[in-house]
């Protein structure tokens, strides 16, 4: 037993909802958040989850919308709620397995909470809690996670130069130029008309072989590219080959026609 109080974590983050009720990005995403943090709780005590919980939830959603006047919850409450979702983070590192995706939520619910005042002010842990989460996802990713990327940057020292991790192992021009960081960069500087690229491939999951190490996914991208460098340094990330070093030089009848739009986050 893990000693939450799910009731009183369901209390708050049932005034959380009510507070913000109309605010990007809006109900449903923030209902997920609430449903999935009171499930995993509810698992991790052993006990399944209260199926009347959203119920009441939805319920009192519904019934502040018919009221001229939203009553906040107290200072205590937020304190309280916020505390509560740090102990749970803290048991789900601890308790082993992949966890990432449930440390994700937290991490969604507590970015969101920062933007609204009454809940980001004081001393409430929100912020501490939240560089928590920053710091466990690429760590566990590091560390747990069996798979294949490559670091892929492109540009000058002196000029426009940019860097993301890919999916699986980079080495061509082609690939290069086939991912959506080549495809932003070159529509932000068209006069550009070759661009220097130096790609490493790396495994993680702390393998001293790549033995049984699949291509990174898209929520694993997700992660390292928030960490950005800081991710080679961490235990558990294997040099894999490299650096291969070229040009990327498309063919003049190539153009940026149908680029898609910036997303440095996100390649291949």
């Amino acid at each position: 037993m893990t000693g939450f109080n799910i009731s009183l974590v369901e209390e708050g983050l049932t005034a959380y909802g009510v507070e913000r009720q109309g605010a990007p990005p809006w109900s449903e995403t923030r209902r997920f958040w609430v449903d999935a943090v009171l499930q995993g709780m509810a698992r991790l005590e052993d006990s399944g989850p209260d199926p009347m919980q959203m119920e009441r939830f939805d319920r009192n959603l519904e019934q502040a919308r018919g009221s001229s006047a939203v009553q906040p919850a107290s200072n205590q409450l937020r304190r309280d709620t916020i505390h509560a979702i740090g102990n749970y983070l803290s048991v789900l590192e601890s308790v082993g397995g992949d966890r990432r995706r449930q440390i994700a939520v937290v991490r969604d619910l507590l970015e969101d909470m920062s933007t609204h005042l009454p809940w980001a002010a004081g001393s409430n842990e929100l912020h501490d809690i939240l560089d928590q989460t920053e710091r466990m996802l690429p760590r566990m990713t590091a560390a747990i996670a069996p798979i294949r990327f490559t670091r892929v940057l492109l540009g000058w020292e002196t000029g426009p130069c940019e860097s993301c991790y890919a999916s699986g192992a980079v080495t061509t021009p082609e690939q290069v130029m086939d991912s959506k960081l080549y495809r932003a960069i070159s529509r932000r500087y068209p006069e550009v008309t070759d661009w220097p690229a130096v790609c490493v491939v790396y495994h993680g999951g702390g393998r001293d072989t790549p033995i049984g190490v699949g291509n990174a996914a898209e929520f694993d991208l997700e992660i390292m590219n928030r960490a950005g460098d800081h991710l080679l340094d961490l235990p558990g990330i294997r040099w894999m080959s490299g650096p291969y070093e070229f040009y990327c030089e498309p063919a003049p009848e190539q153009t940026m026609e149908g680029a898609e739009p910036s997303d440095p986050h996100m390649v291949m």
